[in-house]
């Protein structure tokens, strides 16, 4: 998929989330949001969808590939807003240790039913607690606090 079909795709995805009713986020499950993130050299807000993965209580943000644009905005500058079309709850969102990262990332990868976003994790969805810590430098998580 070229970028143009890709910047299309996260536009028209946005649009769904921000315009139909939030599905509740899950205990071990995830619900598709909006991050809004401070681009790191432009200054705009970019809004990108995502699924937060919920987990003992906790909001998190999972991604495969720590160089994609929205992980190096929040490295950036960790203040952020979660979106649905019930509003925007205002978050830091701050790398999480590898003790915590672990246990989202399987039940995201659990919870996941999409072959190419399980496609791009180095691990498969069943993998272990340490076949995921062992990749947890190729693997971007993120968990929520509010502000």
């Amino acid at each position: 998929m070229s970028a143009p079909d890709v910047a299309a795709l996260n536009a028209a995805m946005t649009t769904r989330i921000l315009e139909q009713p939030a599905r509740p986020a899950v205990e071990g499950g995830y619900a598709l949001r909006v991050l809004r993130s401070t681009g790191r050299r432009s200054g705009r807000v970019r809004e990108t969808p995502l699924g937060v993965v919920c987990l003992h209580g906790r909001s998190y943000l999972v991604s495969p590939d720590p160089a994609r644009a929205w992980v190096r905005n929040l490295d950036a500058d960790p203040a952020a807003g979660i979106a649905s079309a019930d509003g925007t709850e205002a978050v830091t969102a701050r790398r999480a240790p590898a003790a915590e990262a672990a246990p989202v990332v399987s039940a995201y990868l659990r919870a996941m039913s999409v072959p190419w976003a399980l496609q791009a994790f180095p691990v498969p969805a069943d993998a272990s607690l340490e076949e995921i810590t062992a990749h947890l430098d190729t693997i971007a998580v993120f968990r929520l606090d509010p502000r």
